[in-house]
């Protein structure tokens, strides 16, 4: 690979992490600890609810032909609205890949073999980069705009999200269901930054605030980008 090449897959790996790394829970960023809420930074786009009231979690992924969309809906009980937070991004390498190794996966449980010793489909280096410059120009050009066509697209009572990557939309996942079957993880204690405004930024901003373990949704703001 040559040095530009190896440059290029350095920059893009660091970008994909850091967006990875985007996600931040904070607990205490709300007063009423009954409540929780969902925002993405530096956007308007923002929900809050009663942690009491949340029926269901759910993550799905499927392809409306041109896009492969990720998503998490929240249902809230007695309510005839759901918060939809996704990411859609174009087909790629990633997707192939993925797919492929998970089919030689299951081949080789079905034949009574280890699948972590399947052979796995690698991701072209040279492509994965143009592959991450697209979804970044695909993300990039829609912004946090969400755009509906009713009624194909989304029910009028949802509300809906739209963020960077799928990697973040499965760190929320996995925190909300691991908090809504009540297990333990750790959040930032926005008790410990000045102000919410100053949590807020702690929190986007990854920074040393002081950490704690939780076990409940309630009281919480999960922060994305």
């Amino acid at each position: 690979m040559s040095p530009q090449a190896l440059a290029a897959a350095l920059l893009a790996t660091a970008a994909l992490t850091s967006q990875a790394d985007a996600f931040q829970m904070t607990k205490k960023a709300i007063r009423n600890q009954g409540i929780f809420g969902v925002k993405v930074a530096n956007t308007d786009m923002a929900f809050y609810g009663r942690a009491d009231s949340i029926l269901s979690i759910s993550f799905q992924e499927y392809t409306t032909g041109s896009f492969i969309v990720a998503e998490v809906v929240i249902d809230m009980k007695d309510s005839n609205q759901q918060l939809r937070i996704y990411n859609a991004r174009p087909p790629g390498t990633a997707d192939v890949a993925n797919r492929v190794n998970r089919a030689t996966a299951a081949n080789a449980q079905n034949r009574g073999l280890d699948p972590s010793e399947a052979s796995k489909l690698p991701i072209p280096g040279p492509l994965a980069v143009i592959e991450s410059k697209v979804n970044n120009v695909a993300n990039n050009s829609t912004g946090d705009i969400v755009v509906k066509t009713y009624p194909t697209t989304t029910h009028a009572k949802t509300v809906e999200m739209v963020v960077s990557t799928k990697a973040e939309l499965q760190q929320l996942y996995s925190k909300l269901i691991t908090l809504y079957t009540g297990f333990e993880v750790e959040a930032v204690d926005g008790s410990s930054v000045e102000g919410s405004n100053g949590a807020t930024a702690a929190t986007a901003a990854g920074s040393t605030a002081a950490k704690i373990k939780i076990t409940q949704i309630g009281g919480v703001l999960f922060t994305l980008e």
